[in-house]
């Protein structure tokens, strides 16, 4: 059993940091993969859990590469979620807000316009492994 905290940070050039850190999460399973993505607005299946989204403790998503040409989508493996989000910035979900999505998450579909640059998204998750 991996033990995780989550801690987020906004810095304020010369001014205010402000931080906000999880309690103690107490995860059965954890991965990491790195994706490769071209500009040529081919979409890229990634497989990041077999089970319902209340599994999932901490789903975070990175980039080398931040910009509205980076998008993706969550699916179940065979209904999308209704909303395309972009990948502007570091994003980090959990099993309460994963439920809003509409799906649940089995699989994110990643995108890169053919206007943007290549990159390598992280998606790291920590999650149970047993119901």
């Amino acid at each position: 059993m991996s033990r995780i905290t989550t801690t987020l940070t906004v810095s304020i050039a010369g001014g205010q940091t402000v931080s906000a850190s999880s309690k103690v999460i107490n995860a059965e399973a954890t991965g990491q993969v790195d994706v490769d993505l071209e500009a040529d607005d081919t979409q890229v299946t990634v497989e990041i859990q077999p089970s319902a989204s209340s599994q999932i403790h901490v789903l975070l998503l990175s980039s080398t590469y931040y910009a509205s040409d980076l998008t993706y989508v969550f699916s179940d493996g065979t209904t999308d979620s209704a909303d395309t989000l972009t990948l502007d910035s570091p994003q980090m979900f959990s099993a309460g807000n994963l439920g809003a999505i509409g799906v649940n998450p089995t699989q994110i579909k990643l995108t890169m316009a053919s206007s943007g640059e290549t990159a390598t998204v992280s998606i790291f998750v920590a999650r149970d492994a047993t119901p």
